[in-house]
C-alpha cells in the first residue's frame, strides 16, 4: 500500500509592531520605503524547509488598485551575517537592500477603500537557515500604510511534509 504525503501545519510565527514572535514595525510606512523585522532564531537541529506565508496589509484613505506591498525574505546562518546586510532588529531599509533579499510575494490592492485589509497568501516558501527576517517594501505612489498599530502584519507557518 501507498503512503501519503501530507502537511503538517506547526506553530505560526507573527511579525508585528508590537504583540507578536518579533517587532516588524509597519505602523504608517510611508510610501516607496521598507522594513524588516528583528531576526527570528528557529532553533537548532532538523526543521521544516517549506513554509506558508500570509500577508495582510492596510494602507490609508483610497489606496489605488494595483498598489503593492512586497514581502521579502531574508535569511542568514550564524545570526549576524544576513541576507542584504539588513542588520538584525526591526529597522527601516533602503531600496537597493531588497535586491539581495528572496522576494516572496506580494499583496496587491483589490479595492480603493482605507483601513482595509489586503490579504496574500504564499505557498511552499522555501526557508533554509536558522535565522531569517521579514521586509515589507511599501510600493505605493501614493498611499502609506494605515497609521494604526498591529492592523498590518506578516504570519509565518511552518509546514513539512508528513509521511502517513
Amino acid at each position: 500500500m501507498a503512503n501519503k504525503l501530507y502537511r503538517a501545519v506547526e506553530t505560526a510565527i507573527t511579525f508585528k509592531d508590537s504583540g507578536g514572535d518579533k517587532a516588524l514595525a509597519l505602523n504608517g510606512q510611508t510610501l516607496g520605503t521598507g522594513q524588516v523585522s528583528a531576526i527570528y532564531d528557529r532553533g537548532a537541529g532538523s526543521l521544516a524547509d517549506l513554509h506558508e506565508v500570509s500577508a495582510v496589509i492596510q494602507w490609508t484613505a483610497a489606496p489605488t488598485f494595483g498598489d503593492a506591498a512586497e514581502i521579502y525574505l531574508f535569511q542568514s546562518s550564524d545570526g549576524t551575517i544576513i541576507d542584504g546586510n539588513v542588520g538584525t532588529t526591526s529597522a527601516s531599509f533602503l531600496t537597493n537592500k531588497r535586491k539581495n533579499g528572496m522576494l516572496i510575494g506580494a499583496v496587491i490592492c483589490d479595492v480603493e477603500s482605507g483601513s482595509v485589509n489586503m490579504v496574500g497568501r504564499f505557498m511552499n516558501v522555501p526557508i533554509t537557515s536558522r535565522y531569517y527576517s521579514i521586509g515589507v517594501w511599501n510600493g505605493s505612489a501614493t498611499k502609506a500604510f494605515l497609521a494604526s498599530a498591529n492592523v498590518s502584519y506578516v504570519i509565518v507557518t511552518p509546514m513539512p511534509p508528513e509521511l502517513q
